[in-house]
C-alpha cells in the first residue's frame, strides 16, 4: 500500500487566501442571466474581460455591471430548455452546429475555400459576432479537431464524401430558449444547480417578492446545510424605484445580514438607464470584489443621474430600514452607508452585523476555515499533534487578517483537546472590525 503524504508548509495556502482577501479582483459573483448565447443552464466562470466576451459577446449588461468592480463572474444562462442551436449542413459530408442554442447562432456565417495558410488543404472561415476564425484542414477528422477551438461552432462528420468549397452561408434554424418571463420554476432549477458552488455574492434578476423570499431561504439553507456562506443582492420593481417607502418595505421583509437591498437606479456613466434590479448586479460585483479591509461606504457609484435624489428624511428612513442607496456628493454619487437589510438584531447577532463589511468578513473567515478543514479532513490524527497543525494553519491566517485590520487584536483560536473517535472541537473568538464612518471632533477653543 502506498503511503499518502502531504507536503509540509501547510500555512502557505491559507496565508495566501488571507492576503487575497485584501486584494481587488478576487471576489466571485454569480450572475443568472437571459440571453440568446451562452452555455445553457450551467455555470461558466469568467475571470476577466476576454472570457466574458468569448462567452457572452459582452451583450449581457448585468454581467458587465457585476464585473465593473473587478469581481470574477460565474454566469448562469437561464433557458426554457426549448432552445435549438443553428446549423449548416454540408451535402453528404457532415454538419456545423452553433456552440450554444438560441437565435444568435443564426448570425454566424461560414464558407470553405482552398487554404491560404497551408497549401493543399481547405480552409473553413467562420464569421462570428466578435471575430472571424479560420481553420485549415486536410480531411473531416482534422476539422472535427480544429473546431473544438472555435468560439462559435462545432463540426460533426457524416456522409461518404469530403467537404467541398462552399460559398458564404449563414447557419439557420436557431430557436430561442429565453423564457418570456422568469417564473418560480426557473429559480427552483437555478437554486438546485448552484447550491454547492463557491461565490461571495449572488445577484437575483427578479423583483418578485415571492421569488426574493425563496432566494433568501435558499441562501439560509446553503449557510446551514451546505456550509456555504454568501450574500444575496436584490432590487425592486422599476415602477417603484423613486419610492423609498417601497424600497424600505423590501428591506424590512428581508431583515438578514446576508441580504443587501439595492435602491440605486438611474443613468449609468455608460449612458444606459438601469433600474434597481439591474443596478443590483453592480452592487453584487463591487461587494464581492472590494478588499476585506475596505468598506463600501463612500465608494463612488458610476451613476450619471439618479432616477431620484433622496431627501434627508428618505435617507434616514432608508438607513434605518437597511436599504443601500447612492447619494450625491459634489459631482459624483457615492454609497451613503454600506448597510445590509439587518435592522432588527436577532439571537447571536450584534448591531455591527448590519454593515456589509462586517458581515462579509465574518463569512470570509468562516468559509476560509471551512476550506482549511476540507483540506485536512481525514489527514490528521485525532491527537494533540493533529490539533496543533490545524491551529497553526488557522492561526497564521487569522494573524494576517488582524494585520489587515479585518479583525481586532486579541483573537483566540484554541484546540479544545476533546477528541473522541473522528471528532475534535476548536474554539475561535474574534471581533470583526468596521470602518470609521462618523468622525466626532470635540473642539475646545483656547483662550
Amino acid at each position: 500500500m502506498t503511503i499518502q503524504r502531504d507536503r509540509p508548509g501547510t500555512n502557505v495556502d491559507i496565508l495566501g487566501q488571507a492576503k487575497a482577501r485584501v486584494l481587488p479582483k478576487t471576489g466571485v459573483t454569480l450572475v443568472p442571466y437571459l440571453a440568446e448565447w451562452g452555455a445553457a443552464d450551467t455555470m461558466v466562470k469568467m475571470a476577466g474581460y476576454d472570457e466574458r466576451i468569448n462567452e457572452t459577446f459582452g451583450l449581457v449588461d448585468e454581467i458587465e455591471l457585476a464585473a465593473e468592480g473587478g469581481a470574477t463572474i460565474i454566469g448562469y444562462r437561464i433557458t426554457s430548455g426549448n432552445g435549438v442551436a443553428a446549423s449548416f449542413t454540408f451535402t453528404d459530408a457532415g454538419k456545423l452546429t452553433a456552440l450554444y442554442p438560441g437565435t444568435k447562432g443564426n448570425e454566424i456565417k461560414v464558407s470553405v475555400a482552398p487554404s491560404s495558410a497551408e497549401p493543399g488543404k481547405k480552409e473553413l472561415t467562420v464569421k462570428g459576432p466578435i471575430k472571424t476564425e479560420k481553420f485549415s484542414f486536410a480531411d473531416k477528422d482534422e476539422l472535427v479537431t480544429k473546431t473544438q477551438l472555435s468560439l462559435f461552432v462545432r463540426y460533426e462528420k457524416s456522409g461518404a464524401t469530403e467537404i467541398v468549397d462552399t460559398s458564404e452561408s449563414a447557419l439557420t434554424g436557431g430557436v430561442t430558449g429565453t423564457p418570456a418571463a422568469l417564473a418560480s420554476a426557473d429559480f427552483t432549477k437555478l437554486f438546485s444547480a448552484i447550491g454547492g458552488a463557491d461565490f461571495d455574492t449572488l445577484y437575483l434578476p427578479s423583483d418578485d417578492a415571492a421569488i426574493q423570499a425563496s432566494a433568501k431561504q435558499f441562501m439560509a439553507d446553503r449557510r446551514k446545510l451546505n456550509k456555504k456562506l454568501s450574500t444575496l443582492v436584490i432590487g425592486g420593481d422599476a415602477n417603484d424605484d423613486i419610492n423609498m417607502t417601497k424600497h424600505n418595505e423590501r428591506s424590512v421583509a428581508m431583515n438578514a445580514r446576508y441580504v443587501i437591498n439595492n435602491s440605486i437606479a438611474g443613468e449609468h456613466n455608460n449612458g444606459k438607464e438601469y433600474n434597481s434590479v439591474q443596478w443590483a448586479a453592480w452592487v453584487a460585483g463591487i461587494a464581492a470584489a472590494t478588499p476585506g479591509h475596505i468598506s463600501l461606504t463612500a465608494q463612488v457609484v458610476p451613476l450619471k443621474k439618479a432616477k431620484k435624489d433622496w431627501t434627508h428624511t428618505e435617507i434616514l428612513t432608508g438607513l434605518s430600514s437597511g436599504t443601500l442607496m447612492a447619494t450625491r456628493d459634489g459631482d459624483v454619487y457615492i454609497i451613503e452607508s454600506a448597510v445590509n437589510t439587518l435592522s432588527v438584531v436577532g439571537t447571536n447577532e450584534r448591531e455591527g452585523y448590519g454593515k456589509i463589511r462586517v458581515s462579509m468578513t465574518l463569512d470570509q473567515i468562516v468559509n476560509d476555515l471551512l476550506a482549511a478543514g476540507k483540506r485536512f479532513k481525514g489527514k490528521l490524527s485525532n491527537n494533540d499533534i493533529g490539533g496543533a497543525v490545524f491551529i497553526g494553519y488557522g492561526g497564521t491566517y487569522l494573524l494576517v487578517r488582524e494585520t489587515q485590520g479585518a479583525i481586532a487584536p486579541g483573537w483566540i483560536f484554541n484546540d479544545k483537546k476533546n477528541g473522541v473517535e473522528d471528532r475534535r472541537g476548536f474554539y475561535l473568538k474574534a471581533t470583526v472590525l468596521d470602518a470609521i464612518e462618523y468622525f466626532d471632533v470635540e473642539w475646545e477653543e483656547g483662550a
